[in-house]
């Protein structure tokens, strides 16, 4: 796999994502991803990227401010 922005070649690594729902913040540790070995690029597969939504919408009806929480591929957790 090849970075769309400097050509690079992408690893799999995994990083910490952050979302600002202006009402709280989203941590998410440990997320699986893929990283450019040159330019540090982060892009996630898709069925990382759902499940990064069905915790940031869970935790958003939670209503706390600052939520951090680990990445889990359980969609139970």
């Amino acid at each position: 796999m090849t970075c769309y922005l400097c050509n690079g070649n992408y690893k799999q690594s995994t990083t910490t994502h952050f979302v600002d729902l202006k009402k709280c913040m989203v941590i998410v540790k440990h997320v699986p991803c893929w990283e450019c070995e040159q330019c540090g690029e982060i892009v996630y597969d898709d069925a990382v990227a759902e499940r990064l939504d069905a915790i940031i919408k869970q935790v958003a009806e939670m209503m706390t401010e600052i939520a951090v929480v680990e990445y889990t591929d359980s969609k139970a957790a």
